[in-house]
């Protein structure tokens, strides 16, 4: 047991929570991500300012796959643009970043709270709601030689054989037991099965009610002269201690002729008395398996007709930890079935109707049965999932770079630059203010196809149709070299992360429009990281947001990471229930 502390936070705890109170101790990680990657596009692409100015249609510059996806320019690849909205890809990770930061880390403290109510409930919804999506059904799995391969490839998942409709899965199964499933036919069965007393035993369902088991309870009672058993088993050459093979059908058949061959009145009472059993017109001891005698009351309701198919359809059923008849009859005759007038005869268990907006709403991250993490919703705070992309992209347009791949796109670059800034514009009449007015007529010659336009629109059409060609041609050789695939695929892999955030954050109201800069808030964050900082991938996006801080040289940056390390020392400690000395103790 851990060292019980009676401090609910430690000294650098403390300070932690004035850092956050100050306004510092956090900042978004894709703050160095975007300028790093930023930084990379300008110095290897030439995106110019005059190009980033001129917007419109540059916004979506070499986006399409069959171009490069963005890649080659900086673009949000087309098929997220809807969502993601306009702008150079790396300005739409920071407006998503910033967006659940806030302004400042108290805000960003309440998009950990609204993400960590959803992503609990997604936790404990998800093992459910997976297999009820991966298509649960009543009934026993069908027999494998007869079963097709489902075109989805996913099997369904069955109930078992014990489980046939919705008031077998409303009574856990006890209600396929008999016929017609009342309160008052659950009792007829309890009250036959309690009269069995403690003739069989139930923790051996595989065996149950075999003759075997009454000849080892009765053993087991000390009740083999009582019984008169020991008498027979000595003809027969059997020692009581040693009936276990009560699996075995030429067993049991001698088993049964054991108890039938006691028959006395005063044995088969006595018998009675100490497995305090109570069955009516008993002849011999081996009436404790006559099927007649032991269901008395329920025979005109129970669903089985031998004690074989009673015995089936018991191991077909969950019975925990009952391991007595008695415990059996108590279980039986207090379950309760329920009314279903409408879905009592429904052939499927699944209604898709009533889960599959749940499960649209609940289900699609990464963490266990598919449910959603706080990295899945709010990762990007912390650069997760998107730093690894941004360096593999990095270092790939690097290599694109150094191996002059880059070289035809960046030329035309420069001419769009240099046209844009009046380079390549030669006035051919000059304004003249009148009246009449008589417009300027100017003339921009695109030196890479010696073409003439009149104006500044003209031009960039022009040089974005010889853009988009550089970045096709590029990705004709991604055969040639294997940088050209790799830089797709990251800068692709971020724009997803930016999406998918999007989308679960979707789902439930963010309360972005209504934050609040209460104090108490901080408080309640930095508390809450004790204990919890390793759940749902929590852990890793407060470090990228505190380093981020660190790096922008924030002092309450360093006092978080400081109490973020000793959250993860003190779990070790606590291991061995060392006192951790900064917290408070009385």
């Amino acid at each position: 047991m851990a060292y019980a502390s009676t401090s609910p936070i430690s000294y650098l705890g403390a300070m932690a929570v004035g850092a956050m109170e100050d306004n510092t101790g956090f900042a978004p990680a894709t703050k160095e991500i975007s300028a790093l990657t930023k930084a990379a596009a300008a110095g290897h692409i030439q995106l110019t300012a005059s190009i980033l100015a001129a917007g419109g249609s540059v916004d979506t510059l070499c986006n399409r796959d069959i171009s490069g996806s963005g890649a080659f320019i900086g673009t949000v690849p087309s098929d997220y643009t809807s969502t993601l909205g306009t702008g150079m890809a790396m300005d739409r990770l920071n407006a998503h970043a910033n967006l659940m930061f806030g302004t400042g880390p108290i805000q960003m403290a309440q998009t950990f709270f609204i993400t960590e109510g959803f992503t609990q409930t997604s936790e404990r919804l998800a093992p459910t709601l997976n297999k009820l999506n991966e298509g649960v059904e009543f009934g026993k799995f069908p027999n494998l030689d007869s079963l097709v391969y489902p075109s989805n490839g996913v099997f369904p998942n069955y109930l078992g054989s014990g489980y046939q409709d919705y008031q077998a899965v409303a009574t856990n199964g006890i209600s396929s037991l008999v016929r017609n499933p009342t309160k008052a036919n659950f009792e007829l069965l309890a009250s036959d099965l309690v009269n069995l007393g403690s003739a069989f035993s139930v923790a051996d369902i595989a065996n149950f009610a075999n003759p075997g088991q009454v000849v080892a309870a009765l053993n087991n009672a000390d009740a083999m002269t009582a019984s008169g058993l020991n008498v027979v088993l000595a003809a027969v050459g059997i020692d009581p201690s040693t009936i276990y093979n009560l699996g075995d059908s030429t067993y049991n058949v001698l088993m049964q002729e054991v108890l039938n061959a006691v028959n006395v009145p005063e044995l088969v009472s006595n018998s009675q008395t100490l497995l305090e059993s109570n069955i009516s017109d008993m002849q011999s001891l081996g009436d404790y398996t006559n099927f007649d005698k032991i269901f008395v009351h329920s025979k005109d309701v129970i669903a089985f007709s031998t004690i074989e198919e009673f015995r089936a359809k018991l191991q077909a059923l969950e019975l925990g930890r009952i391991e007595t008849v008695a415990q059996l009859a108590s279980y039986v005759g207090s379950v309760e079935p329920v009314t279903l007038p409408t879905i009592g005869n429904a052939t499927k268990f699944v209604k898709r109707e009533y889960v599959d907006s749940v499960i649209a709403k609940f289900l699609g991250g990464t963490g266990l049965y598919n449910s959603i993490t706080l990295q899945d919703m709010i990762g990007i705070l912390g650069g997760v999932g998107v730093s690894t992309p941004a360096r593999n992209y990095r270092t790939a347009i690097q290599a694109l770079y150094d191996a002059g791949e880059l070289t035809a796109l960046r030329a035309r670059l420069a001419e769009l630059s240099a046209g844009l800034n009046g380079d390549y514009t030669t006035v051919i009449s000059a304004e003249v203010t009148g009246p009449p007015l008589i417009p300027e007529v100017i003339n921009i010659l695109d030196p890479f196809d010696n073409s003439n336009h009149g104006d500044f629109g003209s031009f960039q059409a022009n040089k974005i149709g010889h853009i988009e060609a550089a970045c096709a041609a590029l990705m004709s050789r991604r055969n040639v070299n294997a940088d050209i695939q790799t830089a797709i695929d990251n800068w692709r892999a971020i724009s997803k992360k930016v999406f998918d955030e999007k989308d679960f954050q979707s789902r439930i109201d963010m309360n972005y429009g209504i934050r609040t800069d209460f104090s108490d808030n901080a408080v309640s964050f930095v508390q809450g990281l004790r204990g919890t900082i390793n759940e749902r991938g929590k852990g890793q996006i407060i470090r990228g947001l505190v380093d981020q801080a660190v790096l922008d040289g924030d002092e309450g940056g360093e006092y978080m990471s400081a109490y973020v390390k000793e959250l993860e020392n003190k779990a070790v400690a606590d291991t061995f229930d060392i006192r951790w000395r900064a917290e408070f103790d009385e």
